[in-house]
């Protein structure tokens, strides 16, 4: 789920970003004048924090697992995209805690229409409570860019 050059440049992508996602604004996302919801821009940045952000990893939503819970979320809206327009979706892994993690997304139609952050805990559906980033996940995020807060 890398970005090529040739989406870099047809996007207006800025930064680094590991996971990229193209995507065609669908009527259902979009209120009667054709201009995509508020959030609808926030389930794209979900649909990547599931996949690949987690199970991609090596995480599971299953009973009892330990999963990531949005703790906390801030959002920019900078221009608006419309129905049929395609927009490049973007994740990166910015930091990793011992309970929690840092997500940073953006959307991207010639330049950034949208970034977001959020700050997720990783919790034990089964106790109902937070735990430690499992291992494996925690050192995926570090690799793949996040900067290791322990």
């Amino acid at each position: 789920m890398g970005m090529t050059d040739e989406e870099r440049a047809a996007f207006g992508v800025v930064g680094d970003w590991p996971v990229a996602w193209r995507h065609q604004v669908r009527w259902g996302e979009c209120d009667a004048l054709g201009h995509m919801n508020n959030v609808a821009y926030l389930i794209l940045c979900e649909n990547l924090r599931v996949t690949p952000g987690w199970t991609g990893l090596g995480g599971s939503f299953a009973p009892g697992a330990v999963t990531p819970v949005v703790a906390q979320m801030e959002a920019r809206y900078v221009k608006s995209l419309e129905f049929e327009d395609e927009a490049l979706v973007t994740m990166r892994f910015a930091s990793v805690r011992r309970t929690s993690f840092i997500h940073d997304y953006a959307i991207w139609k010639q330049g950034l229409c949208f970034e977001c952050r959020t700050v997720l805990v990783s919790v034990d559906q089964g106790l109902g409570q937070k735990v430690p980033v499992p291992a494996a996940i925690r050192a995926a995020m570090i690799a793949a860019g996040a900067k290791d807060e322990a």
